[in-house]
């Protein structure tokens, strides 16, 4: 059953109240009152959804009542209509100033009466209820609020970068208070080592009102560093303009630190296998650190990114691990080897990528990819695929210049180290054949940073330096 809305008629004249009530009791709930103080009454103890007030009252009239019922009743959103059987423009004026919401002259007509009423009840509860609409949505959104705050690093700034809010979680692993971060630029907490390029590529994504995605290395107050995901987004008024920024960031530092933990043991493991295998060429492990060393350059040199200059010079030291299938007969032996010998040599590539071409790790394939093709030959006559140009792997091909520069200027079982000049020489003929000419003119217009490597790889104590 449909409930009715509820009136309340205040009138000194009981022939009045009479009168609308017959005019209103089929649709409305009608309460009634005769002076200002028993409304007053009526309206502390129940609920009404609009008030016919009189203004024509004895003792205390309309205006004095209105005022009482929004003063000290706080009944600031109930419709009060005013009844009067003046005509003066004055009290009419007097009572849109107070906040009425209409007037209706007596004597009444019905019809009117009900239109003006069913009107401005139907305005009240569209009020009514997008206010309690927008209360519920503002208790949730505060308890989103207080969720982001609980469980992430938030702060705000104006559209010019300014920061305007931070939450204490911000505060906490930052080592800044809140006066020292608000009016400052997210500047404050960047780390020297954070690149240009990260904050260009944020703000030109900010400013064609995206979201930004990304990982930041941050400086706390003390000098230490933290690392955040964070989510950046624009925030946008009713015409699409950016009136502020919001940021909501979560701490992987442990994560961070202990990706770093793992590569740094992947890279341990990978240089101290390729010393195996050098070993047991009866060569120096500084074979393998130099032949890192020269890759990492190359690979700059090349314009590679920085993620595969990072693998190129990892993995780069695992180019001859076959060699640990291969007989010492064959391995150690000092002289020239024979062609069936050679034979077998030449399957360490195919061993090497073996042992690593089921891995799923990114560094451990890019060992496979070097072990298999630093033999490949630019003019492809190389093993143990006979694959040519940059159908080798540039891992492939850088490896193979750093390999061949190093081994050839060190003394091994089966021959003296080369003068530089004959090495040279050798690059130089073999560009365009053995070798990709655009490494072979990238090494030769920087040999002086390849020989300050050679340099400072043959004893411990750089070796210590570079670890």
């Amino acid at each position: 059953m449909e409930t009715k809305n509820t009136i309340l008629v205040v009138d000194d004249l009981a022939e009045n109240i009479q009168l609308v009530s017959d005019i209103l009791k089929q649709e409305y709930r009608i309460l009634f009152a005769t002076n200002g103080q028993n409304a007053l009454k009526i309206l502390a103890e129940k609920d009404v959804d609009l008030i016919l007030l009189d203004i024509m009252m004895p003792e205390m009239n309309g205006f004095e009542t209105f005022e009482k019922i929004r003063n000290e009743l706080q009944l600031a959103e109930v419709p009060i209509i005013f009844l009067t059987a003046d005509d003066d423009q004055q009290s009419l004026i007097t009572g849109f100033e107070k906040g009425a919401a209409d007037y209706i002259n007596k004597p009444f007509n019905p019809v009117e009466l009900k239109l003006r009423i069913k009107t401005h009840l139907e305005l009240y509860l569209t009020k009514s209820e997008l206010k309690k609409y927008l209360e519920e949505n503002q208790l949730v959104l505060h308890q989103y609020k207080a969720a982001v705050d609980e469980g992430a690093i938030v702060s705000k700034t104006d559209p010019y970068g300014t920061i305007t809010y931070v939450n204490d979680e911000f505060c906490r692993i930052s080592g800044y208070s809140k006066e020292e971060l608000l009016g400052q630029s997210h500047n404050i907490v960047r780390h020297p080592d954070a690149p240009r390029s990260t904050f260009v590529e944020m703000w030109r994504v900010l400013r064609s009102k995206k979201s930004w995605n990304g990982i930041m290395k941050n400086r706390k107050k003390n000098g230490d560093y933290y690392i955040v995901k964070a989510v950046i987004k624009p925030m946008l008024d009713i015409n699409g303009k950016i009136v502020e920024y919001m940021a909501i960031r979560h701490d992987i530092t442990e994560v961070y630190d202990l990706q770093d933990e793992i590569r740094d043991t992947q890279q341990e493991i990978i240089e101290k296998l390729g010393e195996l295998s050098e070993s047991r060429s009866k060569e120096t492990g500084y074979h393998v650190r130099r032949v890192a060393e020269y890759s990492g350059l190359l690979a700059s040199l090349y314009g590679l990114p920085q993620e595969d200059i990072d693998k190129v010079k990892m993995a780069s030291p695992m180019h001859d691990i076959g060699k640990i299938a291969i007989p010492d007969g064959i391995l150690l032996k000092p002289g020239s080897l024979d062609a069936e010998e050679f034979e077998v040599m030449q399957t360490h590539a195919q061993k090497g990528y073996e042992v690593f071409k089921n891995s799923k790790r990114d560094l451990l394939q890019a060992a496979a990819i070097i072990a298999h093709e630093h033999h490949e030959k630019w003019n492809g006559t190389g093993y143990p695929r006979g694959i040519k140009g940059e159908d080798i792997h540039i891992y492939g091909r850088i490896t193979a210049i750093a390999d061949v520069f190093d081994a050839l200027g060190s003394d091994r079982v089966y021959k003296k180290a080369w003068p530089l000049e004959s090495i040279l020489q050798l690059l130089k003929e073999e560009s365009g054949k053995q070798f990709d000419p655009k490494l072979i003119e990238l090494f030769l217009d920087n040999l002086d940073k390849f020989l300050a490597i050679r340099e400072c790889f043959v004893d411990q104590k750089c070796i210590d330096e570079k670890a």
